[in-house]
């Protein structure tokens, strides 16, 4: 499929920037993120690298917050994780 995107020239540049840094072109770096969003919002389970290039891809997102992660609730505590164990 292809789809043709406008950003403005501070987003590109941005892009440019990170893609760059994960040794990507643009669209090797949209893709694996338009791609690795389509599987979350499918409560997909099948996230797992194919290769140990694309763990350390994943890994490389992950440190520049892609993709977004839900954040914890501020009341977040050790019983929401332990629940009845001590």
């Amino acid at each position: 499929m292809t789809v043709h995107l406008n950003f403005s020239s501070d987003a590109e540049r941005l892009l440019k920037e990170k893609a760059g840094q994960l040794g990507l072109t643009v669209e090797a770096y949209l893709e694996a993120i338009i791609e690795r969003l389509v599987r979350a919002e499918e409560g997909s389970t099948d996230l797992a690298p194919s290769s140990q290039e694309d763990f350390e891809q994943i890994l490389d997102q992950l440190c520049e917050g892609l993709p977004s992660l839900p954040t914890l609730p501020a009341d977040f505590s050790r019983a929401d994780i332990y629940g009845e164990h001590p």
